[in-house]
């Protein structure tokens, strides 16, 4: 089959293009034809709260993307769609996560249905909305909704919220699948060494926002009995005032226990992290999924997540993680119970039947037989 893949990908940096450079990378090794479609210009850089939108070290990732969608310029929405035509696809996919891009990817649908009405237009939807509460962001859903398909989703939740926002439209669910690029951990020693920590170490990685509640962490963390001697590694841009968390910090008198990563972490970094940690953590206020947790059990390293969004889904409380409520003294008792109990159960045969649970044929099965009705059938319940 020939595939059309809209979206960011490398050397755009961030979950959403890892995600859409696997998914290329998962088509083409079961044999199909892959088109990759990326932005020239994803976000204006006054709206844009990081330092940079690219990660030097990919820039060779993903040769095949063709960076040809400005997300501020129409005409290049019309040209992204006469090139998906000359293309002559059986099924494209837009990555979706921000309404930013309601009016981008709408254009692009509509004129590709205009040009190539054959083609099946599917939307792989991270975040129904987006996780800080804009203006209009419903109406953004719907309107890319009215130009799909259809839309696939990583947790039950999602698939509710995607149905009550766009009523009629066909949500399919399927697990997040396992990156491709886990690779044998380093020695742990050396790893902690070069991260500048030491003994039981606890990981939280990814951007730092208000919403992934890295403050309940700290306060959690304080709460903490002394004599289990744990400590954090935060390892990521924050997005959020980075002196707000060091006051957090001295007043909760962690000074010693908490370590900082303040950049973006590039994918030849990542075993480093998992290999100096115990467990990644993740104490979201709010969320749709993670794929940090596939991630961490790529790696074979267990969850503590909080009961929000599709992240308590994802977690086998006891066997591959642990799941607490959003809130400091529930994540303490997680993180107590993580090392007087968790970690001396059988837990890396849970995680590795896991893994073998999320590979990536569910979700070519599923994208492969989009028209097929006994094919859509069988996902609907996965």
């Amino acid at each position: 089959m020939r595939f059309v893949l809209v979206g960011p990908s490398a050397p755009l940096r961030g979950g959403i293009a890892i995600d859409n450079d696997a998914l290329a990378q998962a088509l083409v090794q079961v044999g199909h034809t892959v088109t990759q479609l990326s932005f020239s210009r994803l976000y204006p850089t006054l709206f844009f709260p990081g330092r940079s939108q690219y990660d030097v070290t990919a820039a060779v990732g993903s040769a095949r993307a063709q960076p040809c969608i400005d997300s501020l310029n129409p005409l290049s929405w019309w040209r992204t769609a006469r090139t998906i035509a000359r293309v002559q696809p059986h099924l494209v996919t837009f990555q979706w996560w921000h309404p930013f891009f309601a009016p981008c990817y709408a254009a692009i649908m509509a004129r590709g249905k205009r040009l190539f009405p054959s083609a099946s237009h599917v939307l792989i939807s991270h975040n129904t909305r987006p996780h800080e509460p804009l203006p209009g962001q419903d109406a953004a859903v719907r309107l890319v909704a009215r130009h799909c398909d259809g839309v696939i989703v990583h947790s039950h939740s999602e698939q509710a919220l995607m149905t009550a926002v766009a009523p009629g439209t066909v949500v399919r669910l399927v697990d997040y699948p396992l990156l491709p690029t886990p690779q044998a951990l380093p020695a742990r020693e050396a790893a902690q060494q070069r991260l500048g920590v030491s003994g039981r170490v606890l990981l939280f990685f990814g951007y730092i926002r208000k919403y992934k509640g890295v403050d309940l962490l700290l306060q959690a963390l304080a709460q903490v009995p002394a004599e289990l001697a744990v400590s954090v590694l935060v390892a990521g841009e924050f997005y959020d005032p980075l002196a707000s968390y060091q006051t957090l910090i001295q007043d909760l008198g962690l000074a010693d226990r908490v370590r900082i990563i303040d950049r973006y972490i590039p994918e030849p970094e990542w075993p480093d992290l998992f290999a100096a940690t115990d467990a990644l953590v993740l104490p979201y206020r709010a969320a749709s999924q993670s794929m940090s947790i596939a991630l961490a059990y790529g790696f074979g390293k267990p969850v503590i997540v909080s009961r929000v969004g599709g992240l308590a889904e994802a977690v086998v409380d006891g066997r591959t993680g642990l799941i607490a409520e959003a809130e400091p003294a529930a994540l303490a008792l997680a993180i107590q119970r993580l090392y007087t109990e968790f970690l001396r159960s059988p837990y890396q045969e849970h995680l590795a039947a896991r893994r073998h649970q999320l590979g990536w044929e569910p979700f070519i099965h599923l994208l492969e037989n989009w028209k097929d009705p006994a094919g859509q059938e069988s996902q609907a319940a996965v």
